[in-house]
């Protein structure tokens, strides 16, 4: 009984163990980000994308609307590479644009849209 045992308890350690040197699950890197829309204009569309992308990712709102002092959460996903730093693009109502760069995604789950 404690071959059994112990052969448990090594294949136990040998798949831990693999799973530590593969590392989390990609979705496990994504960012869930609370973005409060601090204006007394709806946000239409938000694009994120890892600085110096040199292109807009896909409307992070979709359908949705993003109506003034409301608030929506967000998942901006990993790509594999565990990337904090984002430009944002943010498109109000009224046709206003307003871009963001260098923003730290890590830093917090919470990000105000304003203005300035």
């Amino acid at each position: 009984m404690s071959k059994i045992w112990g052969a448990a308890v090594t294949v136990r350690s040998v798949l831990c163990a693999l799973q530590a040197a593969t590392g989390p699950p990609a979705s496990a890197l994504d960012r869930h980000i609370e973005f409060t829309n601090a204006t007394q204009v709806a946000v239409v569309e938000i694009y994120a994308s890892p600085v110096g992308a040199g292109r807009w990712e896909q409307d992070l709102l979709g359908d949705d609307i993003l109506p003034p002092a409301g608030s929506v959460l967000i998942t901006i996903e990993d790509d594999g590479t565990g990337y904090c730093r984002f430009d944002l693009k943010i498109l109000f109502d009224d046709g206003t644009i307003c871009i963001r760069r260098h923003v730290n995604v890590c830093a917090g789950e919470h990000y105000a849209i304003s203005y300035r």
